[in-house]
């Protein structure tokens, strides 16, 4: 399967158009959304392509300002995917304990003394959430979790020594025994850059390609 993962469109739509448009050229098989959407004609577009989604902040935030049809379509998504060998996440692939659903989310965040960031932490501002990410991984038998939320292109691997690093390549080939934390980039706001981002992974052939448009 060749996956077109991308992320934080923003209510972008010409962006997203230009994405899909890409990644059909590119071989897609499959789209992959990791949240903040934007409103429904972004929805409208990800849904008519077959997109597989899991929720962010914006869509916990503002999932009731949809059109009835989107609605119930976010309702159904949940905080994390688990595919062909890999974890898809908006942040990252923790939050509180019992938390499944979007009104979970906004349930929660409604608490007192609650932060977003407790929910939607960036996953690249503090290294020890980056091996809390590989703990994760290892606990779910997975070699790979995509992420956005960040707006930034980046990929962090573990090989079996145990050392991290950040790969600057834009093309990643996995190998048996390490593990890749990928920031898929930013369709809408990239903050890398002004060009529209997403990521296609291969997962017969064990690669990861970082995409930015022209």
């Amino acid at each position: 399967m060749r996956y077109a993962i991308l992320s934080d469109v923003h209510n972008r739509r010409e962006k997203l158009v230009s994405v899909l448009d890409d990644a059909r050229s590119r071989g897609a098989d499959q789209i992959i959304s990791l949240g903040d959407v934007g409103g429904d004609s972004c929805l409208a577009l990800l849904k008519g392509a077959g997109a597989l989604a899991v929720f962010g902040n914006y869509e916990v935030s503002g999932w009731r300002r949809l059109g009835l049809e989107h609605r119930s379509w976010v309702q159904a998504w949940r905080p994390l995917l688990a595919k062909d060998g890999f974890l898809a996440v908006h942040a990252v692939p923790w939050w509180p304990e019992g938390l499944t659903t979007i009104e979970d989310f906004g349930a929660w965040i409604d608490g007192p003394d609650r932060s977003w960031l407790d929910l939607f932490p960036y996953l690249t501002d503090d290294e020890d959430y980056l091996w809390q990410a590989l703990a994760e991984l290892e606990l779910a038998g997975r070699a790979i979790l995509f992420h956005g939320h960040t707006h930034l292109q980046a990929v962090w691997q573990w090989g079996p020594t145990g050392r991290l690093r950040r790969l600057l390549t834009r093309e990643v080939q996995v190998k048996a025994g390490h593990h890749c934390v990928v920031g898929v980039g930013s369709v809408g706001i990239p903050e890398d850059g002004g060009r529209a981002a997403y990521t296609i992974y291969d997962s017969t052939a064990g690669r990861i390609e970082m995409v930015r448009l022209l």
